[in-house]
């Protein structure tokens, strides 16, 4: 656990940094400068875009990441591997690409309210490119547990400069087709830089391996690729599917409201995000070994940990809700109740620990793609039946109750195969805590300027929560984590 536990906290200061940037950008800047309708469309071509990736990479990243300590060993050049990889992405971006221009106006058919989006269609194709590129070698990286570099990317450089877009335009010195042909580019220029990286850390060279594949190696990696495929292709369009569908039945605007909330409910998956990038390689060597114990341990510390910090986001998040959107026009309001609903969604979602990882790794593997496929049928036909009726509040519905459908499934899998549960008796303790400090916020009078309540609401909260856990040893990984921050806190006086 100690890798994890080093890696994460690394990935966790960048994706937190990564959030004070994000919020800047997407619940400040966006929605005043670009309004609500514009805003709604780079979100509707981001998710459009993160579906298309999936369909494109065909499940090769996850194939990297599971099968690189097995090939590495029958090669003699580890770091010729990519170029042998990326052959059956290629095909599939050129077949994307064939089907995306072919069936163009059955796509926008669905969206004939959205004129913006028929504007900037082919777009869509380049942010393809970039963001399947990047998650290819990003995984290939991941596969030699190395995860901090590429976060700092996606987490704070593609960010920055999003901000710098937006003042280019906010000041008149770029029109809204060049803000969103600087806004392409910059995923682009991600990939470039990673690449670079790659090649200068010994990553990756310009020399093919040779033969790393035999028969059976070519059959295992092809059948996981596409059971992989398939049930990732059904969890990002999940992931997805709510926004798009937002733009179907209520229009772009209301995506851009939806966007702001469901933003700020997905800040609680951020422990999740920042443990994932490396325990996943974790528990496929451990796999490898056949260390069931080590995995049992990931299982459970991931999932404590992960409830432990997204617990007290939540918090935070709820607790300043109200001066959250006393910040912003009053159009994007009606969010609010998307928070709470998709914020507790994604706290269970961190709750239940490495489960996905744990079964894509495993020999059952396949069965991940029976529950992403019953997730996906799940979450289109309550967005459908929710959205119409219900609007926004329909949808955050429909994905919290698709997720957590989801993860129970998977949960319940990993026990009657693996003996493996997430949870402890300190899980109780985390939780009992994070409602009574909620609880006590409610008491916390509100202070008449709106960024001094936030600062003193949530550092308040915070110290009470923190303090708590390292009083009562709810986690031995924070305490140690504390323990580190505080001696070097002393050395420094």
């Amino acid at each position: 656990m100690g890798i994890i536990i080093n890696q994460s906290i690394r990935n966790a200061i960048i994706s937190y940094s990564g959030i004070i940037i994000g919020f800047i950008s997407t619940i400040i800047l966006f929605p005043f400068i670009l309004g609500a309708e514009r805003f709604g469309l780079t979100r509707t071509l981001i998710a459009i875009m993160t579906i298309c990736v999936q369909l494109v990479n065909l499940g090769i990243p996850n194939s990297i990441i599971k099968f690189f300590p097995f090939l590495a060993e029958k090669t003699k050049n580890p770091q010729g591997l990519f170029w042998l990889f990326i052959i059956p992405p290629s095909i599939g971006l050129l077949v994307f690409v064939l089907i995306f221009l072919g069936f163009k106006d059955t796509v926008l058919g669905f969206y004939s309210d959205s004129s913006l989006l028929t504007d900037y269609y082919y777009f869509i194709i380049p942010l393809v490119f970039s963001v399947a590129a990047f998650g290819l070698l990003n995984s290939f990286i991941k596969a030699s547990f190395n995860t901090v570099f590429a976060s700092f990317l996606q987490e704070i450089l593609l960010r920055l400069i999003v901000i710098a877009d937006l003042i280019l335009f906010y000041f008149g010195l770029v029109s809204f087709d060049q803000f969103i042909i600087i806004f392409v580019l910059n995923y682009t220029l991600q990939y470039i830089i990673l690449f670079a990286y790659a090649l200068q850390k010994g990553y990756l060279n310009f020399s093919p391996s040779k033969k790393p594949f035999d028969k059976t190696a070519r059959k295992n990696i092809s059948q996981y690729s596409f059971f992989a495929f398939f049930s990732g292709f059904t969890t990002i369009l999940v992931g997805n599917i709510d926004l798009i569908m937002v733009d179907i039945f209520e229009g772009l605007e209301k995506t851009g409201v939806y966007a702001v909330a469901l933003y700020v409910g997905a800040v609680i998956s951020i422990p999740r995000r920042s443990i994932s990038k490396i325990s996943f390689p974790v528990i496929s060597r451990s796999f490898k070994e056949n260390d069931l114990n080590n995995i049992d341990d990931v299982y459970k510390k991931s999932s404590l940990n992960q409830l432990l910090i997204g617990l007290l986001i939540y918090i935070g998040v709820i607790a300043n809700t109200d001066n959250l959107y006393a910040l912003l026009p009053e159009v994007f309001a009606e969010g609010s109740i998307v928070i709470i609903i998709i914020g507790l969604a994604n706290l269970f979602d961190v709750a239940t620990g490495a489960n996905g990882q744990i079964i894509i790794s495993s020999k059952y593997y396949k069965f991940d793609f029976i529950s992403s496929s019953i997730l996906m049928i799940v979450s289109i036909i309550l967005n459908a039946i929710l959205i119409p009726v219900y609007g926004l509040t329909g949808a955050a519905i429909a994905t919290a109750s698709s997720i957590g459908i989801y993860n129970i499934i998977k949960m319940i899998y990993v026990w009657a195969k693996f003996g493996m549960q997430p949870f402890a008796w300190k899980t109780l303790g985390v939780i009992a805590l994070g409602i009574s400090v909620l609880y006590i916020s409610t008491f916390l009078p509100q202070l008449s300027n709106i960024y001094f309540d936030v600062i003193i609401r949530s550092l308040l909260m915070a110290v009470l929560y923190m303090g708590s856990v390292w009083v009562f040893n709810l986690s031995e990984e924070i305490n140690s984590v504390i323990k580190g921050v505080v001696k070097r806190i002393k050395k420094l006086m």
